[in-house]
């Protein structure tokens, strides 16, 4: 069952905008070594939405190439169409779930029948994926519905907003899981009653990842909180350097390779790498 420490990874990118898939499984492999428990493909904030749909399959293919963990796959689509033909890949693939968010940009009238109908013809167990960046956010209510309808296990909150966090989870059906989206919210969730993380610092300090989520599995809320304090400005840090730049330079450094940005004019001048690494450095984790 999906839970526990789990990295959205990044796609690498070459100098010349490809996507590095020999990067990507080598990357893999290294989070597997260090505990990551899964991996859910295409995410948002790894960068898949600039990818076209074979290479976003191609992606899922690669992960699922070397991966011995549970695997995800995130589905983006401006339609059910788009949507379903990445849940049926994904299924053929071998993946486990699919996560999904509301449909891009266009408003819905009634989001619960969007769903519902993709439910309907999903060959995968659903997770719903609540996005902030991308417009359309569900209410409480709405998620709450969603989650009723066969063929949805969990949810996946990235509202990073606690009060409507706490009202899905007080209102959700028992058998639902729980995930952060966020890593400042991962204490938080687990609190709440979730299971688990879909982590962007993970691809880079996997340790911090996993020994937070570990703490809080074993009630160990006092070291929870360090950690996740600890988390918290590790994240501040990496964000100030743009979506991904400094995540990326970051994993370079403790040694994962994710290459570059697929926008060359957002990598870090040398100026901010080091400014990085000395700030990375004063927290203890180069």
């Amino acid at each position: 069952m999906i839970g526990g420490a789990i990295s959205e990874p990044y796609v690498p990118f070459d100098k010349k905008g490809n996507v590095d898939y020999k990067a990507l499984k080598e990357a893999i492999l290294l989070l597997e070594e260090k505990g990551v428990d899964g991996f859910v493909v295409n995410g948002i904030g790894g960068e898949a939405l600039v990818l076209s749909i074979e290479e976003r399959k191609k992606v899922l293919e690669s992960v699922l190439d070397v991966s011995k963990k549970e695997i995800s796959v995130l589905v983006t689509s401006y339609s059910v169409d788009t949507t379903l033909e990445l849940i049926k890949h994904a299924k053929d693939a071998g993946a486990g779930y699919a996560v999904i968010t509301q449909p891009l940009v266009y408003p819905l009238k009634n989001p619960v029948e969007y769903f519902k109908n993709i439910a309907s013809k999903s060959q995968l167990p659903l997770i719903l994926y609540n996005e902030k960046q991308l417009g359309n956010l569900l209410t409480p209510a709405q998620v709450v519905s969603i989650l009723k309808i066969d063929g949805f296990i969990g949810y996946k909150d990235s509202t990073k907003d606690i009060g409507h966090l706490q009202e899905v989870a007080e209102e959700m059906p028992e058998e639902s899981l729980l995930l952060a989206g966020s890593d400042s919210l991962i204490y938080t969730t687990y609190t709440l009653g979730g299971v688990g993380i879909v982590s962007l610092i993970i691809n880079v300090f996997p340790s911090l990842i996993v020994q937070l989520t570990e703490s809080m599995k074993k009630g160990d809320y006092k070291k929870g909180l360090e950690l996740q304090k600890k988390v918290n400005r590790v994240r501040s840090i990496l964000k100030s350097y743009g979506f991904s730049a400094g995540y990326r330079y970051a994993a370079k450094l403790a040694g994962i390779n994710f290459g570059y940005t697929y926008e060359r004019s957002e990598d870090l001048s040398e100026q901010e790498a080091q400014d990085l690494k000395q700030k990375l450095e004063k927290e203890g984790l180069l």
